[in-house]
């Protein structure tokens, strides 16, 4: 019974532990996300409020049973993906989200149109040096600033033990109608080819991390272990999806339509399907 209610729900197919279905479909139970039998993606505020254990207690198969009146299932494909113009691809909400922000930077003067480093990246087999198997790119939430945009300079900010970056953008009017004046040697940034600092050229500047950050929906990621021998670990062109990260990488990629199946079939264990995303 309890098997094929699962079944039905989407959550327990060939060769995963029951016990793991339902402590998915548990964790799922409190989420708002809810997608109906005939494919309608929607929104309720969660009725469930037990535990996520993998048991079957009274209160989850009460769920189950809701949401089988309901027609509810697993919401896999909530959010389609969708173009950033002509440089890749998001999910759909954050590729709005970008685009009307690299609209707003263009009117200060700045800019983070593409060509991008990355959007949404494909699942893979193997992994680049600098690249995570749980990154926010397989599940469409992150991009990868231009890392030839020659407007960009950026600055080194640490943070205890991390590295931290901020991006000047020189904007596109120097008379002073646009961004804010730097004058030599109020800001240094870092040159990645020779692996020192140079004073920023005087002129009018966008504080671009600030911008991106400022309405609380991208942020930014301090730089990996090892970025001053390998730049490719810097990471100061890379900014993600802030609001509703999932619990697990396994919760984030369902929500744009790649399944558990896929992910196993690219050689995701249980521990990498629960760890958390980024």
């Amino acid at each position: 019974m309890l098997a094929g209610d699962l079944i039905t729900l989407g959550y327990l197919h060939a060769g995963i532990a029951e016990e793991r279905a339902l402590r998915q479909f548990q964790r799922h139970a409190k989420r708002t996300y809810r997608k109906t039998s005939a494919g309608l993606s929607s929104e309720e505020t969660p009725v469930y409020a037990g535990p996520e254990d993998g048991v079957a207690h009274p209160e989850t198969l009460a769920e189950i049973a809701r949401w089988l009146a309901a027609g509810f299932r697993l919401p896999l494909a909530y959010f389609p993906v969708a173009r950033v113009g002509e440089w890749g691809a998001l999910r759909q909400d954050v590729a709005q989200a970008w685009l009307d922000l690299a609209a707003r930077i263009k009117q200060l003067g700045g800019t983070i149109d593409g060509p991008y480093g990355d959007t949404k990246r494909p699942l893979m087999a193997a992994i680049s040096t600098g690249a995570s198997k749980f990154s926010f790119h397989v599940c469409g939430r992150a991009v990868d600033l231009n890392q030839g945009q020659k407007g960009y300079f950026v600055a080194r900010e640490p943070r205890g033990e991390q590295t931290w970056w901020r991006i000047y953008c020189r904007t596109a009017d120097q008379a002073g109608a646009q961004g804010r004046k730097f004058d030599v040697g109020s800001v240094s940034f870092y040159g990645f080819a020779t692996r020192r600092e140079y004073s920023l050229p005087p002129g009018y500047y966008l504080d671009l991390t600030a911008e991106i950050e400022r309405a609380n929906l991208f942020e930014p990621i301090h730089a990996q272990q090892g970025w001053e021998q390998d730049s490719r670990k810097a990471e100061w062109w890379h900014f993600q999806w802030l609001p509703s990260k999932q619990a697990t990488f396994q919760d984030e990629c369902e929500l744009i339509g790649i399944t558990e199946v896929q992910l196993r079939a690219s050689g995701y264990t249980d521990a990498d399907l629960d760890h958390p995303p980024g």
